[in-house]
């Protein structure tokens, strides 16, 4: 059920939403957020011969376009359920690390933390599918633009462009 969103994982929020932020939010897929294949079962040098082996997969502007637009739609959700599992534990305690495609990270939490984080990964999915991407597409922009600062700058421009209102 929530095999399809390896970097949304829950990390303290920022008072700013800002490109960096985001950019900074889903680059950290395999440690931060959660929508990036799984790919810790991979040494580092085998990922390294792997990733230099693959041709670069081009993205339409389209495609950053719908991306940028999930992005900025996410976060408030995943603000929203950061803060709500902080309420439930309390200022003491540091919010689990928890990945939305590793069941096992949800599951070994008390009920009402698991309840808030199954029903944020399930509207994240939501939202990167009624924003015309697919969960693995919305995947490849995310894992291609970690190594990809060409990539970085088109998805900041039109993030910046969204915010400031300018696109649609």
């Amino acid at each position: 059920m929530m095999d399809f969103l390896r970097p949304l994982r829950f990390m303290r929020p920022h008072p700013l939403l800002t490109q960096a932020l985001l950019l900074g939010l889903f680059s950290s897929g395999a440690i931060v957020l959660g929508i990036v294949p799984d790919l810790s079962r991979s040494t580092g040098s085998q990922l390294n011969s792997v990733v230099q082996a693959q041709p670069s997969p081009e993205f339409s502007e389209i495609e950053i376009r719908n991306y940028a637009r999930a992005v900025l739609e996410i976060e408030p959700t995943r603000q929203t359920a950061y803060n709500d599992i902080q309420a439930l534990l309390g200022a003491q305690k540091s919010i689990p690390d928890m990945v939305c495609n590793e069941t096992r990270t949800i599951n070994r939490q008390e009920k009402a933390v698991r309840d808030i984080a199954v029903n944020y990964c399930i509207k994240a999915k939501s939202i990167i599918e009624t924003n015309e991407l697919t969960i693995n597409r919305f995947n490849e922009i995310t894992q291609r633009q970690q190594a990809d600062p060409a990539l970085q700058k088109r998805i900041q421009a039109e993030l910046q462009r969204l915010q400031n209102g300018s696109g649609t």
